[in-house]
């Protein structure tokens, strides 16, 4: 395994090497040319891209007071749902426009995501992001198969890390239940060439995590600790990259033949990542290492091993503009449930090529996107799909822009789902088939003088959904989820911004040929935010509502109300934020344990900027 990485590593420096030989120059600090746009490989930015489209910027991350990146999302994203967990003792899942597994995440333009997940649970555990080296994130909702293929029906988050620049941070922050966290980052540049090493670190202690519905006892979370690092190395048009990282927590659940059982897991990731962009093409590499480790059981754990390559060309005839490129990963999962369970290794290759085309089409720009999905694997059927999207775009005088769009899009079941092997546990299916369906918009996006704006319709169908039933996986579900959304950003004065957000969403799954209401996903989603500028000082507050929770019996509605002040002096800052500022309880149902929702938590963090 060492030799495999070493390998991987350096076939990306070689390549780094001979592409960069002309990177360096007489300036002494080059930029990282622009990331690539989310959603297209046409579009030069993400308002270009015919969909619902977010940008959350560094500033934005560091004033939600956030302390993962679940609750950033959640935050400035309009429908995005977290079932988050009090704490960090156990991984928030994230979910867009009612999918929760069919999601596809990006680092630096690089599918992330773990082999062994099962159905129904987030493919990324979000904790495996330090948001200290997030530079920006951009999400596109509506399917995204025909550009990155399986995984992206619900949409897209592209996580887009630091790259090394000039300068750097230390900061430290502390707050409740014995929180606290640190994060240093160092840059130097010279020559063209940049360089930067960065550490963080989270702690948190005891505090109230579940209550049992049997019992109505609490349990607690115990413990929690993270530590991660990386570095960066980049020139003109090219960047190598690094991150490694590992969490620990304990946390307490009703016991089977004692009152209470103490769990213990742990977490490591590794990423490395290399790009390339010459003046119409480019190159990407990744890899990743992802490993889950149930401690009380030594004989229970879970690898994932994952190499990704793609290569893209644009070219344009006339007024024809067109990308096509191809995409390669090599999954590897090895991971055994118990101590009465064998060892499962297994591994499958992607090989994608893709195409996508642009031209106007009288008033009108017409946008086609093609993928073809060869997926091999041993043991289990092979899979070979074609993902056509097709988009039609209406420019306005006044910068404003209609969309339609109507895309297929596909999911693989995962290698655990196929070959789990479990003899008092799951058992995997290998004729499961992967998870279809078609995604639909239709929408307004624009800007003016006072701020940005988008008003959308969707509805998305699913047909062999996997869940797990009778310990094992299925293809027996159809799902469908459709809705509205909206969002409207002012600029009021100089001083004074105002954002409002709205989300009206049906999910519904058909069971006993009845459509019911799927599990957990709330029907209104309501957000509004303020902030006020006046020289060193920011003060904000965001208000959300959440209501029509589908479970049995429904969650509570629930109105959360977070507040924070910064003050600025030179190369330091200082702020407070405090979140659910009224202590609003809510609680999501799972497996008849309920989960406590954050409490009211008061976070002080100081930053200094060198």
């Amino acid at each position: 395994m060492i030799q495999k990485k070493r390998l991987i590593m350096l076939s990306m420096v070689l390549l780094l090497a001979f592409f960069a030989t002309s990177a360096t120059g007489t300036e002494k600090v080059y930029e990282v040319p622009e990331e690539l746009v989310t959603g297209s490989r046409l579009a030069t930015s993400l308002e270009e891209v015919p969909a619902p489209t977010y940008v959350i910027t560094r500033g934005q991350i560091d004033q939600s007071g956030s302390k993962d990146l679940a609750t950033v999302l959640e935050k400035h994203v309009p429908g995005m749902f977290v079932k988050q967990k009090s704490g960090f003792s156990n991984a928030s899942q994230v979910t867009i426009r009612g999918f929760l597994t069919e999601i596809l995440v990006l680092v630096d333009g690089i599918p992330y995501y773990r082999s062994s997940h099962g159905a129904g649970a987030a493919t990324v555990d979000f904790r495996s992001f330090p948001i200290s080296n997030i530079e920006e994130i951009h999400v596109v909702k509506g399917a995204g198969s025909a550009v990155y293929g399986s995984m992206a029906a619900g949409g897209v988050i592209n996580i887009i890390t630091k790259k090394g620049a000039q300068g750097g941070f230390l900061e430290g922050e502390i707050g409740p239940n014995d929180w606290r966290r640190y994060a240093i980052q160092g840059n130097a540049a010279d020559n063209g060439l940049n360089a930067g090493l960065w550490y963080s670190r989270k702690e948190e202690g005891r505090h109230r995590l579940l209550k049992d519905t049997f019992s109505m006892e609490d349990f607690y979370a115990l413990k929690y600790r993270e530590d991660a690092y990386g570095f960066t190395f980049s020139g003109k048009n090219w960047f190598l990259k690094s991150e490694i990282g590992e969490y620990k927590n304990e946390y307490e659940t009703p016991g089977w033949f004692t009152p209470v059982d103490i769990n213990s897991e742990k977490g490591q990731y590794q990423r490395y990542a290399l790009r390339y962009a010459g003046s119409n093409y480019y190159i990407l590499m990744g890899y990743d290492d992802q490993r889950y480790y149930i401690l009380q059981n030594p004989d229970n754990y879970y690898k994932d091993r994952a190499f990704t390559t793609e290569f893209a060309k644009q070219k344009q005839w006339g007024e024809t503009l067109a990308s096509w490129g191809l995409f390669f990963r090599r999954e590897e999962s090895t991971f055994r449930g118990s101590s009465f369970d064998p060892e499962v290794e297994q591994n499958r290759t992607n090989y994608a090529p893709f195409a996508e085309f642009s031209r106007p089409i009288g008033d009108f720009i017409g946008t086609l996107g093609l993928r073809y999905e060869i997926w091999r694997q041993d043991d289990a059927e092979n899979h070979n799909e074609l993902m056509p999207k097709l988009t039609l775009q209406y420019p306005l005088d006044n910068g404003s822009t209609w969309y339609l769009s109507a895309g297929r899009f596909f999911a693989m079941p995962s290698i655990y789902e196929l070959y789990a092997k479990g003899p008092w546990g799951t058992v995997g299916n290998p004729n499961l088939k992967p998870e279809k369906g078609w995604s639909y918009d239709l929408g307004i996006k624009g800007a003016d003088h006072s701020g940005s704006w988008n008003l959308g319709l969707f509805y998305s169908d699913m047909e062999d959904k996997i869940i797990w039933r009778n310990s094992t996986y299925e293809n027996v579900d159809q799902f469908k989820s459709y809705g509205l959304e909206a969002l409207r950003r002012w600029d009021i004065t100089s001083k004074w911004t105002l954002s409002l957000s709205g989300t009206w969403m049906k999910a519904q799954e058909k069971s006993n040929d009845e459509w019911v209401n799927s599990y957990g996903f709330p029907e209104w989603l309501l957000k509004t935010s303020a902030e006020y500028h006046s020289g060193p000082w920011t003060a904000g507050v965001d208000f959300s509502y959440l209501a029509n929770r589908n479970g049995y019996p429904s969650g509570d509605d629930y109105f959360q109300t977070d507040v924070f002040a910064e003050w600025r002096s030179g190369d330091h800052t200082l702020r407070l934020s405090c979140y659910n500022l009224f202590d609003e309880e809510f609680m999501y149902d799972s497996a008849g344990w309920e989960y406590y929702g954050p409490e009211r938590s008061i976070y002080i963090t100081w930053k200094y900027s060198f």
